[in-house]
C-alpha cells in the first residue's frame, strides 16, 4: 500500500476475535505491531504464537494498560516516520478497503489540514444484524467530539500537537482524553456515518432492552475514576458529553450492576473507590 499506515493492536488475553481482526486489516495497512499486556491464559498465548510468525509482537511483562501499550507502538511508528497511525482493540473487525476509501475522501475535505482523526462508525457486535453493517462507495462525514480508540486513523503529527496517550488513565477514557485535547486545540475528528465496522466491548449482552457489558471489577474501578477526571478537566470544553459519560460511568453503571450483573458488592465497591480517587486524582491498585 501507499497510504503509509502503521497499525497498533493492543491485546490482553485475546481470543479468536484477534485472528479475525488481523485478517480483516492486514491488507489495509503497511505494517502492524501487537503490544500484548502480559496475556497469561493458554489459549491466548497460542493465538499470539500463531500471529508472531507474521507480526512483530511486544510482550510486556505486566499489564501496563491501554495507554502505555499504545504509546509503545507509537514510538515505533514515529521512529519510522509513518504518516498515519491506526489504533485497534483486539475485538474489532473491518470490511475490505475501509481505510483506502476513507483516505480517498479525506483528500477531498476542505478542512483536511485541521482534521486529525478519520474513522468508520462502530457497530457493537451485540447490536449487529444483517441490516446494520454496510459499506458505501461515498463517504458521509460527521464532525465528532469523541471517537473510540479502535478504528481511529490518526495523523502522526497529532501526537506532536497534543501529546501521547495519558498512561495515568491506564484504561477507560484514554481515547476520550486524547479527543478532548484535539477539540480543545480546535482540530477536527471525522467519522464516516455510512462506513461501519464491528466492535465488541466487554462481554456485552442485551438484558431487558439494556446493553450490559459485564466488565470485571478492575474496569468497574477505572470507569468511574476516569469519567470523573474527564468531567473535571474538560467540562467547559464539552459539558454535555463529559456529563453524559460521567453519569453513564457512575450511577447508571452501578444501577446495571445491581440489576443484571454478578459480584454486585465487589464491583460497586470498586466503582465507588474509583469515583473517590477520580475526585482526588489518585490511583490505587485494584486486583
Amino acid at each position: 500500500m501507499n497510504n503509509n499506515i502503521f497499525a497498533i493492536i493492543v491485546t490482553y488475553n485475546p481470543n479468536n476475535s484477534l485472528i479475525r481482526l488481523y485478517n480483516s486489516i492486514k491488507e489495509q495497512v503497511d505494517e502492524i505491531v501487537i503490544v500484548d499486556n502480559s496475556s497469561c491464559n493458554n489459549d491466548s498465548v497460542e493465538i499470539l504464537k500463531i500471529l508472531e510468525k507474521d507480526v512483530f509482537i511486544i510482550h510486556n511483562k505486566q499489564n501496563l494498560g491501554v495507554a502505555s501499550a499504545l504509546n509503545w507502538g507509537l514510538k515505533i511508528a514515529m521512529d519510522k516516520n509513518y504518516q498515519w497511525v491506526l489504533t485497534l482493540d483486539q475485538d474489532s473487525e473491518f470490511l475490505p478497503n475501509t481505510y483506502k476509501l476513507l483516505l480517498d475522501f479525506y483528500e477531498k475535505l476542505k478542512d483536511k489540514a485541521k482534521t486529525m482523526i478519520i474513522a468508520p462508525k462502530a457497530i457493537e457486535r451485540v447490536n449487529l444484524d444483517k441490516n446494520v453493517l454496510f459499506y458505501s462507495k461515498e463517504v458521509v462525514w460527521n464532525d465528532a467530539i469523541l471517537n473510540l480508540t479502535s478504528g481511529s486513523l490518526i495523523k502522526a503529527e497529532a501526537f506532536d500537537k497534543v501529546g501521547l496517550f495519558d498512561d495515568k488513565l491506564f484504561i477507560e477514557q484514554v481515547d476520550n482524553d486524547f479527543c478532548y485535547r484535539l477539540i480543545k486545540n480546535r482540530y477536527k475528528i471525522k467519522v464516516a456515518q455510512n462506513i461501519n465496522f464491528i466492535q465488541e466491548i466487554g462481554n456485552a449482552k442485551r438484558v431487558c432492552g439494556c446493553v450490559v457489558r459485564n466488565h470485571n471489577s478492575k474496569r468497574k474501578y477505572y470507569l468511574p475514576r476516569n469519567v470523573t477526571i474527564m468531567l473535571k478537566k474538560y467540562f467547559f470544553i464539552a459539558p454535555y458529553t463529559t456529563m453524559r459519560y460521567f453519569l453513564g460511568g457512575t450511577f447508571f453503571s452501578w444501577l446495571k450492576v445491581l440489576l443484571f450483573e454478578k459480584e454486585k458488592v465487589k464491583k460497586i465497591t470498586c466503582g465507588f473507590k474509583g469515583f473517590i480517587d477520580g475526585v482526588f486524582n489518585v490511583r490505587r491498585n485494584i486486583l
